[in-house]
């Protein structure tokens, strides 16, 4: 035994004291955390080496250590290290197939053709733009517009109802639907 009182840390086995297990957490606390920062970030590097050297304190009595207590060290940072990793990548996954999952489903909730609640508030929000565009339009266009599209009349039927020319019934919806569709084009980019 050397002049210390401390056995030597290669033959780290059974039964050591406080004084002994410091001696030991001192000697490879500073290496084994460097070892790990090879694998993982500072905090779990340094909660991994104090896991490990608090279970040697814990079980020095039911360990058996084969090899030298520094390989044994080594080797299980590298170990719980790898474990870490493994589980942090298993995490990363599911939480990445979760966030997608959830993308997922708030897509088809607001897709409007898969909720009803959806499309209603989309039909509403087109009838009252179609409704102030269509009473933006001049009155006698507003007229004939009406008369061929929400009444069904035809263009003959139209011209002989306000007496105007086929022509100018033709000329009143060309100009309607020009006039509708400038207003109402962005309204139905979103919708579409």
């Amino acid at each position: 035994m050397p002049k210390n009182g401390i056995k030597p840390i290669e033959n780290f086995k059974n039964s050591y004291s406080e004084i002994e297990y410091e001696a030991v957490f001192k000697k490879y606390f500073p290496a084994l955390r460097k070892y790990a920062q090879l694998f993982v970030h500072e905090q779990a590097a340094e909660d991994i080496v104090q896991d490990i050297l608090v279970y040697l304190w814990e079980n020095q009595r039911n360990l058996d250590i084969h090899t030298s207590l520094e390989a044994y060290l080594f080797r299980s940072v590298y170990q719980r290290c790898l474990s870490l990793i493994k589980h942090q990548n298993t995490h990363s996954k599911h939480l990445s197939q979760v966030e997608s999952d959830l993308r997922q489903a708030e897509l088809s909730y607001f897709n409007s053709d898969q909720n009803e609640a959806i499309r209603k508030l989309f039909m509403n929000d087109l009838s009252l733009e179609l409704n102030k565009a269509i009473d933006s339009l001049p009155v006698r266009c507003r007229e004939v517009f009406e008369l061929s599209f929400q009444q069904d009349y035809r263009n003959k039927e139209i011209s002989e109802k306000l007496n105007i020319s086929v022509n100018t019934v033709e000329s009143h919806i060309t100009n309607a639907l020009k006039a509708l569709r400038k207003k109402l084009s962005r309204l139905m980019t979103v919708f579409v």
